[in-house]
This record gives C-alpha cells, structure tokens and sequence, in this order.
C-alpha cells in the first residue's frame, strides 16, 4: 500500500480520464452517485477528490449545472521577467497580438514618479490584446517614455516583441523587473475586450522595468483572465542543505478573493 489517501488516488484516476481525453475540455462530468460506482467509494470520498481536481485547475463546479472539465491554463513562473510568448509556446498555443490603441499623454504626478520623469512629460500608452490559439487572454498596457523612444508608435507591435523592439530599435535592453501581483474584477471594458461575462476575475500584474544601465524604461499593467491562467511559486527553505519544491508548486495562487475596482486611476496611473 502506498499511503496515499483514498481521495488523492480517485483524483489521480479522474485525471488521467482528463488527460486521456477520455473526458474532453468542457464536457460535464457524470452525476455524483455515477461517479461514486464507477470509482467504488462514498459519496464524501468522491467530493475529497473533486474538490483536489478544483484546486488544480482541472474541473469547475458550478451550482445547480453541473461539473466540467475546464481549459488548460497557463503556468506562469514568478522567478525571472516572464514573457507571454514564451509561456504559450510551452502549451502548445499559437500567440496573436491585436493593437486596441497607440496614444501619447502627459504624464500625472504619479506617473511620473514611475517612469522618473517629469510631470508633464510625453508618455506612449500601447494597449494590445493576447490571444492563444484565437482565444482573448491577456490585456496588457504599456507606458513608456516618449523621449527614450521616437517613432514608437509606428513599431510593428503585433508581429514583434516590445521588448524586441527596445533592443533592437533603441539599444535598450530590458535587465530587470519589479513586479506586484493581485487578484481584480474586471471592468466592464476589460470584459469585453477579453470575451468574458461581467465581473470576472483576473490577475493584475503591476510591472516596472529597466534596462542595464538602471533606466527606467516602462511601465506595465497586465490583466490575464483568472479561469486562463495562474501562477507557479517555488520556495527555498532558508539553512536548508538543498532547495526543496513548495508544496503549492502549480497550484492556483491561493487569495481571499479579488475586490471590486471602482476607479481605474490605481492601475492606469494616468
């Protein structure tokens, strides 16, 4: 016997089912007591391993519809600048940029203060929609200084990198990034642009970035849609002798819940 609990074995069966395709992306699973026969185990069993399915990303339940098998979602690691391109290619996805806009403002005092500049100053916004394999998945705008980039705003932004573009265009290359990540309810414009219903989660990246020689060379805000995507953490056990992998490793960053925005001043900045 291998110790494992029960549950933890009939989670491991069911996504194998999942991962066979034997139960496809989006199809409704059996009802419970179907599911309790087909496993040969109790009904608060059955729940235990459904409940670990959920945790993993693996099936939805929803009240009085039912339970299905969801989508795959993106594995984003926090360790290093994360690239969007990168991580779909690693799931197989075809990556798609639409440009939503390309518009040059003054900086707010904030904003200024984020991109060390001056009030005033001219900024490029660039809001672009990611797609994998045709599906919206990611918002993300930009700002960057005006100054440090003339003709910007004529760059090809949908067939090439950003950060392409910075190195190859203007010599600035990206060394460094701070990031904060948080859990909010898309606005209703963010859902539109995204495909989703009103009042869907997502995870708000705040990202600022700068090149070798430590300039600042952008601000970033990009939303990827909660049922999309999530977040891989791995820690290291201070004194220990060698790394040891988080128990949470590919789980579902775990938060309280997102709380509504009722401006969006907090992530536009300007």
């Amino acid at each position: 016997m291998t110790g494992e609990p029960l549950y933890s074995l009939v989670a491991s069966r069911a996504e194998g089912l999942i991962a066979s395709g034997v139960w496809p992306e989006g199809q409704r699973l059996p009802p419970e007591r179907q599911l309790c026969r087909d496993f040969d185990v109790s009904r608060s069993t059955l729940r235990q391993a459904l409940g670990e399915l959920e945790e993993r990303g693996l099936i939805s339940r929803h009240q009085g519809r039912g339970t299905f098998v969801t989508r795959p979602r993106l594995q984003l690691p926090l360790a290093g600048v994360f690239s969007i391109r990168d991580a779909m290619r690693q799931h197989g996805m075809t990556l798609t940029t639409t440009v939503i806009g390309v518009e040059v403002i003054e900086a707010s005092r904030q904003l200024a203060s984020d991109l060390a500049c001056l009030p005033g100053d001219a900024v490029v916004v660039i809001e672009r929609l990611r797609s994998g394999d045709g599906e919206p998945m990611v918002l993300d705008t930009a700002h960057l200084r005006a100054e440090l980039f003339p003709g910007l705003a004529d760059a090809d932004l949908e067939r090439r990198s950003l950060y392409e573009i910075l190195r190859t265009d203007y010599g600035r290359i990206v060394a460094e990034a701070q990031e904060t990540l948080e859990p909010v309810i898309l606005t209703p414009r963010e859902c539109q642009l995204l495909g989703v219903p009103p009042h869907t989660t997502a995870l708000l990246t705040r990202r600022i970035t700068t090149d070798t020689h430590g300039v600042v060379v952008a601000l970033g805000h990009v939303l990827l849609r909660g049922d999309r995507s999530r977040y891989l953490f791995r820690r290291t056990v201070e004194g220990a002798a060698m790394a040891e992998r988080s128990p949470y490793d590919g789980a579902r960053v775990p938060v309280p819940g997102p709380r509504p925005r009722t401006t969006d001043s907090r992530r536009r900045s300007g």
